[in-house]
């Protein structure tokens, strides 16, 4: 399987960009006690198109190189807010 890492790493900084720039916009009070109120819901998919790059980096590998192997099958990534309904 060939993977676009271009296409990778676009997703990446996409969504990398947009959950910071929502993060930056809902931190309240950023003078003494700065707090970040948001629904987890407006941040899930960029999260999760983050976590899948991730994934895909992660299992990515060159048979010719021995220092870029793919992780074990059993490697776990967390998902953000998996127990809410969507």
């Amino acid at each position: 399987m060939q993977v676009s890492m271009n296409g990778v790493r676009r997703q990446l900084l996409n969504n990398y960009n947009s959950l910071v720039t929502k993060l930056e916009s809902n931190i309240k009070d950023k003078t003494w006690d700065p707090t970040i109120v948001i629904d987890p819901q407006d941040i899930k998919r960029e999260l999760d198109s983050i976590r899948m790059c991730i994934v895909t980096l992660c299992f990515t590998y060159n048979e010719d190189d021995k220092d870029f192997t793919a992780f074990p099958d059993d490697t776990e990534f967390a998902v953000f807010n998996n127990d809410e309904e969507e």
